[in-house]
């Protein structure tokens, strides 16, 4: 589904969802970390490491699209219908 498409209580569900994991993600990097110390492997730590970085990249990007969009549609309301 694309954002445009979404409604603004969507968006906003979808931002408050996307909040939430990243602060999951926040708290599991303590768990994380643990991990990678016990790692002898460095190739693994940096995968480790990277995975970790593409979800948090993927929800950030996600979240920034979903406000982009409702500053969008705020700020077409907040000119008027001819844009003024």
């Amino acid at each position: 589904m694309r954002i445009i498409d979404l409604t603004d209580d969507e968006l906003l569900r979808a931002i408050a969802t996307n909040t939430d994991a990243v602060s999951d993600l926040l708290h599991q990097r303590v768990q994380l970390d643990a991990e990678i110390s016990n790692l002898t492997d460095a190739r693994k730590r940096s995968e480790l490491l990277t995975s970790y970085v593409d979800i948090v990249n993927y929800f950030e990007s996600e979240y920034r699209a979903c406000a982009a969009e409702l500053r969008r549609r705020n700020s077409s309301q907040a000119r008027g219908p001819a844009g003024l």
